[in-house]
Order: C-alpha cells, then structure tokens, then sequence
C-alpha cells in the first residue's frame, strides 16, 4: 500500500511542471475570460450583468453568419487535405529507402514550418496587383482586373491552407503507415492485391483512429481559422464578421467590446469542444461495435 502511494505521488510530482503551466495558460485565461463576460464596458468602466451578452451572442446575426467560411473550410478544405496528405503519404512510403527519400519529405514538411508572418508577405505577393508574377503570363490572355476579388478569397483560403498544411499531415500519416506490419502487404501481394489495392483496402483502414484524430483537429483548426483570412484583407476589404476569429478580434480591439467578445470567444470554444467530442465519441462508438 505505501509502496503504491509512493508511486502515485512520483506520478504526480511529473505531471506536475506541466499542469503549473496548463493551470497558468489555459486554465486561468478561461476564469479571467469568464468573468469579463459576464459584464458590461462603457470605456473603462464595466458593471456586471450576469448572462446579457451570452443573450445578445445568440441573437447576434453577424456573429452566425461568420460560420460560413468555417462551414466550407470543414465540408472542402478538411476531407480534400485528408485526402491529398494519405496519397502523398503513401507515396512518400513508396520511396522509402531510396535515394532523395529524405529531401522529398522536407520539401513536403517545410510549408508548416514557415511562420504565418513570412507566408503572409509571400502570399500578399502572389495575389497583388502590382507585383504578382503571374501579371506578365495573365496579360498575354488580355488579363487587366485585380487578381484578388472578395467572391474568391474562399478558393484562396482552400489553395493557402492545402499548401501550408497538407505536407504536414501527410508526415503524420506516413509516420503511421511506418506502424503497420509489413506482413499484411507481403501477404496481400501474395494473394495478388496491388499497390493501391492494399493502400486504400488495407492501410487507410488500419490507420481510422489517427485520420479521425487528424480530421478533428484540422476541423477545429477550420473552426477557429484566423491568419490566413487576417492576412488577405490587406489586399481585399473584407467584412470584420468574416470568421469567427476575425469577428471576435475586431469586437475587441477596433470596437473596444471586450467583455461581449470575451462572451463570444468562450461560445467558439464550446462549440469546438462539441463538435470534437462528438467526432471523438463516435469514432470510439464504431471502434468498440467493431471489437465485439
């Protein structure tokens, strides 16, 4: 019995640099973030006033409409990079081994690596109407518009976000791939299965819980999607209810409502839990009838 308590406490001791920072970092930004929501601010004064603006929140028409960019990054922009980052990743399993397998996976991991700042000068380049490089090869086809329009600044969400982070799921996934025993494959070529045959038969079936867990997190990600927005409308004028994100910000800081965005960041982050938990419970619902 001491010997067991004396273990638990061991475990304790090591988790205990850890919660000190999530108590810190996470914990207490939700309890201050709370509290400030639960008031009203005129300037610098604030008054309490319970649950108003959770109401207003609820009521609040621009707030909803600003789920429509992380509506079509979840229904597109998610499934499109599970789907590329599983035929990168097995095609970077293809060539593991040989010559130049190393630098491939470099090259498919460094634009997760760039810092938002650095991919926003980058991406401010390739759309602006004075520096572009695609300018010269446009005018020959009689191209003279802006290359930037507020109606396909969603397909230039699709094409930033599938470029800075489809390299970087596609290495977690051929970082699972690595798990699966070889026997299966060696056993499937026997019974004359081929190589997609056995990827998408075999492979992407042993690997549901991480797809799932990836999915999840690229959809809180879509959720929560503020950068890659943030960063065009330096190019474009778009609305300050564009996403979520980019609603609470400008409640906060250009309009001073901090306390009714407090309200607002702490709904997104609850109907991020939700929707996760849901995904996750399913998946482990499925996993479970499976077993039995």
């Amino acid at each position: 019995m001491r010997s067991k308590r004396l273990t638990t406490i061991k475990a304790y001791l090591f988790l205990l640099p850890f919660l000190f920072f999530f108590a810190f970092m996470v914990v207490c930004p939700i309890a201050i973030g709370f509290n400030l929501s639960l008031k009203a601010q005129r300037g610098a004064r604030m008054w309490y006033v319970g649950f108003n603006n959770y109401s207003k929140i609820l009521t609040d028409p621009q707030f909803w409409e600003s789920f429509k960019i992380p509506l079509y990054l979840l229904v597109i922009q998610v499934p499109l990079m599970i789907f590329f980052a599983i035929f990168v990743a097995l095609l970077l399993e293809k060539v593991e081994g040989r010559r130049g397998a190393p630098v491939f996976r470099l090259v498919y991991y460094i634009p997760s690596t760039i810092p938002a700042i650095v991919a926003a000068i980058v991406w401010g380049y390739m759309f602006s109407d004075s520096m572009s490089p695609f300018l010269p090869l446009l005018t020959l086809f009689g191209f003279s518009g802006k290359l930037l329009t507020r109606d396909i600044v969603p397909l230039v969400l699709l094409i930033i976000i599938l470029w800075q982070f489809t390299g970087y799921t596609a290495i977690l996934i051929y970082s699972s791939l690595l798990s699966i025993p070889k026997e299966y494959s060696e056993q499937a070529q026997i019974d004359g299965a081929g190589f997609w045959q056995i990827a998408f038969r075999i492979k992407v079936p042993i690997m549901k819980d991480t797809l799932i867990t990836l999915f999840i997190f690229n959809a809180i990600g879509a959720i929560q999607v503020f950068n890659e927005p943030w960063m065009l409308g330096g190019l474009v004028v778009l609305p300050t209810n564009y996403t979520p994100a980019m609603y609470i910000y400008n409640s906060a800081f250009a309009q001073g409502r901090f306390t009714y965005a407090a309200a607002m960041g702490l709904i997104l982050a609850a109907m991020t839990f939700v929707i996760s938990f849901y995904f996750l419970r399913t998946a482990t619902k499925q996993m479970f009838a499976q077993e039995y």
